[in-house]
């Protein structure tokens, strides 16, 4: 019996989110980000796979200076070491014998790009199911739910001027990643590039598509939430209890309140963007000096650096191009605090239209750290 029951909980532990219900007859919830709820399941203690506490893989490149990764297995939670800006790596991901280039963007946090991820093909199609599974509007709502009452707002002919002043203005929907074979493909390379273990990977929400137009931005923030705010939504302790994330948490006690837990993030450009639509970094590479005098700050352009895409580090949206970077670090050789500087935007777009899609890779700290009740709800 007690076999069975820990066979139950590791998979109640495992579920991954494109084999529960269909995203679009799920609630959302979205702050800061977005979270799809998961379903509250019993399971009673918490069983969660192991991470060996041990340092990034070792790199063995071969006499072309390539790192071969298509038949490595990983089973910890790892991060690149960014080395320095412009620092590059020669990756292979799959069988195909194909050299993906990957370049340090910053250091803190560690950013990286890969041109020329995907194919033009790969982006169309992508962008072909998203409209077929159908775009709806961006949820906009603030971090204290001041403007929760204007959720429902239609912005489809909203005025430019209001459409500015949105803390994100954009549309987007939600792709299983069984769903078709591209989807897969770029799962299994996706794990590869990042170099995580099955157990992690499990945990990886759907990919979600996003289409800017003209005056599409989203003004800086998180992907993921501080410690502060509670255990992992995705940790079996917090989908027990009914924990939630987000401005629907606002009006619940603080010890109903989890938190948003994405360890890193995989962003694809979809296309080349005519003017505008780049991804800022505003406090990527800055001193500790100049990142405190960020956070006492309360001046009007606050979180709008996505207006001039600066001041930081910019990423140009480019066509088939991938970024990736890290939202925490890693501890113990599971999920460790959040990395301040992780902090971005989508930059308005000029002229044109950006596509984009994300990965968001999520995971929990270790399974013997105390989960503690959220002390604030942002």
């Amino acid at each position: 019996q007690q076999q069975q029951q820990q066979h139950e909980e590791e998979e109640v532990a495992n579920v991954p989110l494109d084999q529960e219900d269909s995203i679009a007859s799920e609630k959302r919830v979205t702050f800061k980000a977005d979270f799809v709820n998961r379903k509250v399941v019993e399971a009673d203690p918490v069983a969660v796979p192991s991470h060996a506490a041990a340092p990034a893989p070792e790199e063995m490149y071969d006499e072309n200076n390539v790192l071969d990764l298509s038949n490595v297995q990983f089973d910890r939670l790892s991060m690149w070491d960014p080395v320095e800006v412009n620092h590059t790596r020669r990756l292979k991901l799959d069988g195909s014998g194909r050299v993906y280039v990957m370049r340090t963007l910053a250091v803190q946090p560690p950013v990286f790009e890969i041109e020329d991820f995907l194919d033009d093909s790969d982006c169309e199609a992508i962008k072909r199911m998203a409209g077929e599974s159908g775009l709806f509007a961006s949820d906009f709502t603030y971090l204290d739910g001041s403007n929760e009452e204007e959720k429902d707002k239609d912005t489809e002919n909203i005025a430019a001027e209001e459409a500015a002043d949105l803390f994100r203005f954009s549309e987007q929907t939600w792709l299983a990643h069984n769903s078709a074979k591209l989807l897969s493909s770029m799962y299994s390379r996706a794990q590869k590039l990042t170099r995580l273990p099955d157990s992690v990977m499990k945990k990886m929400e759907p990919m979600q598509v996003v289409r800017y137009k003209v005056g599409g931005h989203y003004f800086s923030h998180w992907d993921s939430e501080d410690n502060h705010q509670g255990p992992c939504c995705i940790d079996p302790y917090a989908q027990r209890r009914g924990m939630m994330t987000g401005v629907a948490a606002m009006n619940r006690p603080l010890e109903e309140r989890c938190r948003l837990c994405r360890f890193m993030t995989v962003l694809y450009y979809l296309a080349d963007t005519e003017e505008g639509g780049g991804t800022v970094f505003p406090l990527a590479d800055l001193s500790d000096e100049e990142v405190a005098a960020w956070e006492v700050s309360n001046g009007p352009d606050k979180f709008k650096e996505t207006k001039s895409c600066a001041p930081g580090v910019s990423v140009r949206p480019k066509k088939r191009k991938a970024v990736i970077w890290y939202n925490h670090e890693v501890e113990d050789g599971f999920l460790g605090k959040r990395i301040k500087r992780s902090i971005h935007g989508g930059c308005d777009v000029k002229k044109g239209t950006k596509w984009i899609a994300n990965h968001w890779i999520s995971e929990i700290p270790h399974p013997d750290k105390p989960r503690t009740v959220a002390t604030g709800h942002y």
